[in-house]
This record gives C-alpha cells, sequence and structure tokens, in this order.
C-alpha cells in the first residue's frame, strides 16, 4: 500500500477532513499560536499526498504524531522530480541535480543521513554554520597546507551536498545552498592545487563556476573563472589561461565590491607574466590598484571569500609577476620587505616568497643573498604539507646547479637538493 493510501485511510477513520488534516500538522509543526502565522501545509497538499502524486516529504512526522501511526513502512509514492524539485510548495525550482552531482565531483559517494535527517528543513541557520565552517577550514590552510586540507574540505562538500539532496528548503536557501557548494568547491580547487592533484584542482574549479551559474551568483562566477585561469596559467596552458582571466573580469558584474576587483586583476597580472607580457602584467596590477582605492571597509562588510585581500597582497603578486618575468630590478626591492604580512607560522607563504625573492637574486647576480634566501624555503617547506612548496624549493635549487663552485651554493645543493 503507498502512503497516501495509508494517510487517507487513517484520516477517514478519524472523520477528518483535508483542510481539518493540514490545519492539524501546521499546529503540531509550529505550535498553536503560530500555526496560522507560520502555516505552509494546506487541504491541497493531502489532496496531492493521497492521489499519490506527491510524498510527504518533511510532514512524515507530523503525519505520525498527528494520525497516532507509523508511516514509515510506506515508502512506495512517487519520489519527487530530480530536475525540478517541488516538494510540497518547501522547495522551489532549485536543480537538485547540483547537489546529487557534488559526490561525482569529488570522486565520493554521498553519504547518506540518517533516517531523522532524511527531508528534514533546511534554513539561512544551516548555510551559516556551513559558510563558518568553511572559513574555517580556510584560515587552517593557512597555517597547514593543501595535503592536510583538502581532505577536510571534501568532506564538507559530501556533508552540505548530502544534508541540501535529501532536505527541503526555500528558493533564496537554495540558492544560498549552491552558492555555498560553489564556494566549497572553489576551495577545493585551491588545497587540490597546494596539493598538487592538478586534474582535481582544474574540475573543482569548473564545478564552482557550473554551480554559481546555477545559483545566479554571478560575481562568484566570475571568481571560479579567474580560479581556473590561475592554475591554467600556473600549470599548463598560459595563453588559456589570459583568456580566462580576461574573460572574468568581463563576467564581472558592474557593481562588483572592488575586493573581487583585485583578486580577479591580481589573477590577470600572473597570467600574462607568465606568457612574458609585461605592459599586460603592468596594466593589470593598476587596475588591482585602483580597485583597492575604492575599497571603504568601514561602510561595506566583505565576504569571507576575500578575507585574506590587502595591498601587501597585490604588492606580493607585483614581485612575484616581475620575478616571472625576469626584471630582478623591479622584484628584489618588492620581495625583500614581503615578511610584513606574514612571519614564519605561515611557512607556505613566507616559503613560496623566499623562493620567488631567491630566484630575483640569482638574476641579479647576487649569489650570497640568493643562497640564503633558497635556504629559508628548503627549511620552510618542511613545516607545512603543501607539495606546491616543495616543486617551487625543488626547482629553485635547480636553478643553482650552474653555480656549483661558489661554496655557499655548493653547500646548499649539498644539503637539500635530494
Amino acid at each position: 500500500m503507498a502512503v497516501g493510501d495509508e494517510i487517507r485511510k487513517l484520516r477517514t477513520a478519524r472523520r477528518l477532513t483535508q483542510g481539518r488534516l493540514a490545519r492539524l500538522l501546521n499546529i503540531a509543526r509550529w505550535g498553536d499560536e503560530s500555526a496560522a502565522r507560520k502555516g505552509t501545509c494546506t487541504g491541497h497538499y493531502v489532496y496531492r499526498w493521497e492521489k499519490g502524486l506527491r510524498h510527504p516529504e518533511d510532514w512524515l512526522p507530523f503525519l505520525e504524531q498527528v494520525l497516532e501511526a507509523d508511516l514509515c513502512g510506506y515508502g512506495d509514492s512517487p519520489a519527487p522530480d530530480v530536475d525540478v524539485v517541488d516538494v510540497e510548495g518547501l522547495v522551489p525550482p532549485v536543480d537538485r541535480r547540483a547537489f546529487f552531482g557534488a559526490g561525482a565531483v569529488a570522486g565520493i559517494a554521498l553519504s547518506t543521513p540518517s533516517a531523522m535527517a532524511q527531508g528534514r528543513r533546511i534554513g539561512q541557520a544551516d548555510v551559516v554554520r556551513a559558510g563558518r565552517r568553511l572559513a574555517a577550514l580556510r584560515r587552517l590552510d593557512d597555517y597547514s597546507g593543501g595535503v592536510s586540507v583538502y581532505p577536510k574540505v571534501v568532506a564538507e562538500i559530501d556533508h552540505l551536498a548530502s544534508m541540501a539532496a535529501h532536505g527541503t528548503y526555500s528558493d533564496s536557501v537554495g540558492r544560498s545552498l549552491l552558492s555555498t557548494l560553489a564556494e566549497l568547491y572553489q576551495f577545493a580547487s585551491w588545497t587540490a592545487f597546494d596539493a598538487g592533484r592538478i586534474p582535481h584542482a582544474r574540475k573543482y574549479a569548473q564545478a564552482a563556476a557550473s554551480a554559481a551559474n546555477q545559483a545566479g551568483n554571478a560575481t562568484l562566477g566570475a571568481t571560479a573563472l579567474s580560479e581556473l585561469s590561475y592554475l591554467t596559467a600556473s600549470t599548463s596552458d598560459p595563453n588559456e589561461g589570459v583568456a580566462m582571466a580576461e574573460a572574468s573580469l568581463a563576467c564581472a558584474p558592474r557593481n562588483v565590491l572592488p575586493a573581487v576587483s583585485v583578486v580577479l586583476a591580481d589573477r590577470l597580472a600572473w597570467a600574462c607574466a607568465r606568457t612574458g607580457n609585461a605592459a599586460g602584467a603592468e596594466r593589470a596590477l593598476g587596475l588591482s590598484e585602483a580597485a583597492h582605492d575604492k575599497r571603504d571597509t568601514s561602510r561595506v562588510e566583505e565576504p569571507d571569500t576575500v578575507y585574506w585581500i590587502n595591498r601587501e597582497e597585490t604588492e606580493i603578486m607585483a614581485g612575484r609577476c616581475w620575478a616571472e618575468l625576469r626584471q630582478p630590478k623591479r622584484a628584489v626591492p618588492i620581495l625583500e620587505n614581503l615578511t610584513a604580512p606574514y612571519d614564519d607560522t605561515h611557512a607556505r607563504e613566507v616559503g613560496l616568497y623566499a623562493c620567488w625573492l631567491a630566484g630575483s637574486y640569482l638574476d641579479a647576480g647576487a649569489l650570497d643573498e640568493a643562497t640564503a634566501s633558497a635556504e629559508r624555503a628548503a627549511n620552510l617547506s618542511f613545516h607545512t604539507a603543501s607539495p606546491r612548496l616543495n616543486d617551487w624549493v625543488k626547482g629553485t635549487l635547480a636553478r643553482f646547479e650552474p653555480h656549483r663552485n661558489h661554496v655557499g651554493v655548493r653547500e646548499l645543493l649539498d644539503a637539500y637538493a635530494s
């Protein structure tokens, strides 16, 4: 017997109309005083349940309470449409496949919530909690590294996607959930990149852009595309990275926050530097500085996605770009003073800066300074789970090989090159 048939049987046995049952369900769910104000169940809902047109989903616990019956064994009513979910008006047209597909993106099988958790109502408070967990993971990544943080991000994707795939929520909450999933994808892309999982990183960045677009979040879509541009410029085709970075700027909303513009411009600068385009890099860095001038954090609260953005970070990107372009006269003065934003507890960041500075010193012919900076980077690489930093150290040390006759260089290579 279908659950709808059992509901009709129990309702008629108690001589309840469909409308009266709906009112009792609202009272059971919201309380007597709030039922009229918060009540969402109507007699039409009951009609559709009994006809097998819809499944009651998260109303089941309240049906069992009002009808004093166990309905868990009656689960053969038609399942809600996966493409566009409309569970009794509680979940509007939000494409739930984005959440079911999260497991495929993450390479996991979504965990199944407990019977008590399945179909529960999800509210804005759940979105806020997910955002706080993501913010905490971002800070952990600052001190640790991608290898250790990446599995935790995948677990968060599983948690949010499983909750959203089986829960019910309003249109605004559904879009917030999709935006949060997009942020998780984007952060997963970053940690995968830092952990040396480049194909995974690209897949997550693409998924982030897709989820953001489904959520109607143009700003998040632009930053996801810029993330993909950064990965592409750093690891494969810099020219394609430039095109992606330019597209991310073009696709950003006209009223985008200045801090977001900083991110997009900085990543364009890096992509240009990777192609040897000094003029393009300088132009993009100018856009970044102009965006910094427009920031006013006393009047506008910036999202956690850009918590790390400040002028020092743009200076870091400038120094890195000039180092990549082999212009030590411009890179060294910047990179020499980049310890201000971070101390050695941020081993990955400081180690990367030390690599870039060592390369610039080499380009300037300052072997002693280059050796000291490379040694610092090598030491810091032992204190973070970041294959990306390890790769930078390895590549930096390889540049010292032509100078092995120098005593300091020989000692450096003998100590760390292996």
